[in-house]
């Protein structure tokens, strides 16, 4: 009789998982294959370093979701979710994944709404432009639950996609503020002034990949969609046309917060509008990640 298979154990699971990985190009074959395989078992990865002789008997599914990763799909989309700011954001195709960068303009956000709104009893109105799987809305409708439900904070969330903006009302909604928060699909601020009021302060995660870096994405990056990452030849084109729209469709002392790639604060500077102020913060890698442009009648 041929000698049986051994049983499939976490340490086993993981280290075949770790190499399948790491020979079809995965940066971290070690991490995505410990994520994955406590996602299948429905353990945290803590269980799995202290389980390792656990019999794995999802072995189909494991397989599954280690072929989906070998083929180069994120593991954000594989297992349906991302942690980002100690949130659960649901991710699929439909829009990108929630980045870390992205943390900083949440950051950016809360402090820029924050002093508006204890700095007098004026109504705020801000605006998640781009808001993909609505992360950095949910984000804000949590911090500011009170002011919104007191009507002294209107926030929207837009989005040109109408399948982005599906995926962010479903984050909303999870997270149980999808009555606090208006949805829009539009291109940029175009509704501001018209359908919907100006906002005092945007906030945007814009395209601001250059194209050839997403026509020769490999891996996950080629899983996303390349709306949300094609920033034009530079990467700048669509952040260029908000900051064109900025003095049209803003509110009078308004405030735009944008994130951007690395090396490009200089040129968000030359393309803001004239008299505006421009400050940028940095992020952990020293990096000007997040431009505010402060309009008349704002501090800097």
């Amino acid at each position: 009789m041929p000698a049986a298979e051994p049983e499939l154990t976490v340490a086993r699971a993981v280290a075949g998982g770790r190499r399948r990985l790491r020979e079809a190009g995965s940066p971290t074959p070690r991490l995505d294959a410990e994520v994955l395989l406590a996602h299948v078992l429905g353990r945290d990865r803590s269980w799995l370093l202290a389980h390792p002789e656990a019999t794995v008997v999802e072995e189909q599914a494991w397989s599954e979701a280690l072929a989906r990763r070998a083929g180069g799909e994120p593991v954000a989309y594989i297992r349906g979710f991302k942690e980002w700011r100690s949130l659960r954001i649901r991710t699929d195709p439909r829009a990108l994944i929630p980045r870390p960068e992205t943390e900083l303009l949440a950051e950016a956000a809360i402090d820029e709404i924050a002093a508006r709104l204890t700095g007098d009893d004026a109504p705020v109105v801000a605006w998640d432009v781009a808001t993909g799987s609505g992360a950095l809305g949910v984000a804000l409708a949590l911090r500011f639950r009170s002011a919104l439900t007191l009507g002294r904070l209107r926030l929207v969330a837009s989005d040109v996609s109408a399948e982005a903006l599906e995926l962010a009302a479903e984050n909303l909604e999870g997270h149980g503020v999808g009555s606090l928060v208006d949805l829009a699909c539009t291109d940029l601020l175009e509704a501001a002034g018209g359908s919907l009021p100006r906002p005092d302060v945007v906030a945007a995660n814009l395209p601001y990949v250059p194209r050839d870096e997403v026509e020769a994405a490999t891996g996950s990056g080629a899983h996303e969609p390349c709306l949300a990452l094609d920033g034009g030849t530079d990467g700048l084109d669509v952040l260029r046309r908000l900051l064109a729209e900025l003095p049209d469709h803003l509110a009078p002392g308004g405030a735009a917060l944008l994130e951007i790639g690395a090396g490009q604060a200089d040129a968000v500077r030359r393309a803001a509008p004239a008299g505006a102020s421009v400050a940028a913060r940095r992020d952990l890698a020293g990096i000007e990640r997040v431009v505010r442009i402060g309009t008349a009648g704002s501090a800097a």
